[in-house]
């Protein structure tokens, strides 16, 4: 039995309890065992990983309180140039990513030019949507799986607009913001209108 079935199998069982620390081990497992004799993770496996990291965004995402937040889960990778999900409420429209990397530190130096491009890219689609009704998103939200320091805040800013998001601390993430810059009926309209930019109904069975 090759390496890469190998991997794959350990993966997808580490992945059956759906939690991050599974995500974690998972990254570390096939990273490991690739290095042996390919320094190529699988790429199936990576893709298992990172699918449940998104599954667990989605459950993150759904434990917000409503109705403040509205939410479009798990967004086509076609539909909304890799944004994955919609997070709508009075603070703004976020697009959301997810990410099985730790948490990164404050960003330092001079922003690199491909990550800003990236960001840029990732928002692009959710602001072509949202043009059609005067609006635009408020920024990108990157959620981590992959741990972050102890004691760390659960966020720290990155490039262009991007905020980085401890996945188990969203929560404290969306109580934080105080700030209100929607109306109720702009929140409405914000989030029907990428309903309909991707077309589905919300939120999927």
């Amino acid at each position: 039995m090759g390496t890469g079935v190998i991997v794959t199998a350990l993966v997808l069982i580490a992945l059956a309890g759906g939690g991050a620390v599974a995500v974690q081990r998972s990254r570390r497992a096939f990273k490991l065992a690739g290095s042996d004799r390919d320094p190529t993770p699988d790429p199936r496996a990576e893709a298992a990983a990172r699918n449940a990291a998104v599954r667990l965004t989605s459950g993150a995402l759904r434990e917000l309180p409503v109705p403040m937040w509205r939410v479009v889960y798990e967004i086509g990778a076609g539909r909304l140039t890799g944004t994955e999900h919609v997070l709508v409420g009075p603070p703004g429209v976020f697009a959301v990513t997810t990410t099985i990397d730790p948490l990164p530190g404050e960003a330092a130096g001079d922003p690199d030019p491909v990550a800003v491009a990236r960001a840029a890219m990732t928002r692009g689609g959710l602001d072509d949507a949202l043009a059609a009704v005067q609006m635009s998103s408020t920024g990108l939200l990157a959620v981590h799986w992959g741990g972050a320091p102890a004691g760390s805040a659960p966020t720290c800013a990155g490039v262009h607009g991007v905020t980085h998001v401890d996945g188990r601390r969203l929560a404290a993430w969306a109580t934080s913001l105080s700030e209100a810059t929607l109306t109720p009926a702009q929140v409405d309209l914000a989030w029907q209108t990428v309903v309909r930019s991707i077309g589905r109904p919300d939120p999927l069975p």
